[in-house]
């Protein structure tokens, strides 16, 4: 990011995460100076995005890692992480050398090329069933000669069939589609599959996972019922959309059903992210 705009924006953020955000509530003009904030921040993006090199670099344990940033989507989610920076170095602290690592909700990869850069030796599973996410995802994938990383161009669920995909834009990098939110447009139809039958047909059973699927959360944990029963996987980070009427109790005790100790490592509005480990 350009060091001027990176200024900007940060000083934009600050304003408005204290004295203009305060003030606009108590006048009941919030959602008003929440939509001009959000338009001059989209518009130091687009500056910003124009600027940039692509393939976008990011730096991790002594690597680059490069990433195809061709839409604004791309550069923001790889440039800032969606403020998700936190999250990522967990995971890379937390796979090693002998884990297999599933990343559900690839999207683009930064969830899961980060880490196979950082581990080598590990290997990952990027689950993703957006077309155009996974035309991305190979992509990058290639620009990195990431051998260690496959990809599974499924949505993991409860059950097999196929289910819409809905979302506003059908773009790479747009983290927002959905099996569960039918208020959006269908972007696609896709494959979906329990996570307990995809290792049954011979995809390498995980011990680290990462789990973002926009309200699919209890879905997913439901079709990996078996396999997070037992002891094979140590770690689990979930991402729980409540906006989606997902509740942060119920995965939380679906977690320690399955026993793991579970622990709010972050959370970014409406959603919390969740960090179980094996007890």
């Amino acid at each position: 990011m350009c060091a001027m705009h990176e200024r900007a924006e940060t000083l934009l953020s600050s304003l408005y995460a204290g004295p203009v955000r305060r003030l606009s509530e108590r006048a009941g003009l919030h959602p008003f100076v929440f939509g001009i904030h959000r338009r001059i921040q989209t518009g130091t993006k687009m500056i910003d995005h124009r600027r940039t090199p692509n393939p976008y670099p990011v730096d991790v344990a002594g690597r680059t890692v490069r990433f195809d940033v061709s839409t604004l989507a791309e550069y923001n989610r790889v440039s800032s992480f969606l403020e998700e920076e936190a999250l990522i170095d967990e995971i890379v602290a937390e796979v090693r050398a002998d884990d297999v690592y599933w990343d559900v909700g690839a999207n683009i990869g930064t969830h899961a090329l980060l880490p196979a850069a950082a581990n080598p030796e590990a290997s990952v599973v990027a689950v993703e069933p957006h077309h155009r996410n996974i035309a991305k995802l190979i992509r990058n994938k290639t620009l990195n000669d990431l051998e260690n990383v496959t990809i599974l161009p499924v949505a993991l669920s409860d059950r097999n069939g196929t289910a819409a995909l809905h979302g506003e834009e059908d773009r790479p990098g747009y983290g927002s589609f959905s099996l569960v939110d039918t208020s959006a447009e269908t972007v696609a139809d896709v494959p979906v599959r329990p996570g307990d039958d995809v290792i049954e047909d011979g995809v390498p059973t995980p011990s680290v996972v990462k789990i973002d699927v926009e309200g699919g959360e209890l879905a997913v944990l439901d079709g990996l019922e078996g396999t997070l029963s037992s002891s094979a996987v140590r770690t689990v980070f979930c991402e729980v959309h409540q906006q989606e009427g997902v509740s942060e109790d119920a995965v939380e005790r679906r977690f320690r059903e399955f026993g793991y100790d579970v622990s709010r490592i972050a959370e970014r509005g409406p959603m919390v992210f969740l960090r179980a480990d094996r007890d």
